[in-house]
């Protein structure tokens, strides 16, 4: 596993801690910050990684 593969696990297993922390009514700003920002982050990896596997080809 690349340094790039074990970024992208790591953002999930973050994803999934705060989806975890989720409370069923009222989650705070913060909560939905933290989630969107994590979403991006791994977005943007998958998205550099199909670009690097790609360039492999």
């Amino acid at each position: 596993m690349n340094n790039l593969d074990q970024k992208i696990a790591e953002l999930k297993r973050k994803i999934e801690d705060v989806k975890k922390r989720w409370p069923m009514h009222s989650a705070k700003p913060s909560m939905f910050r933290e989630l969107e920002d994590l979403e991006l982050e791994l977005e943007n990896l998958e998205e550099k990684k199909r670009k690097q596997d790609s360039s492999r080809n």
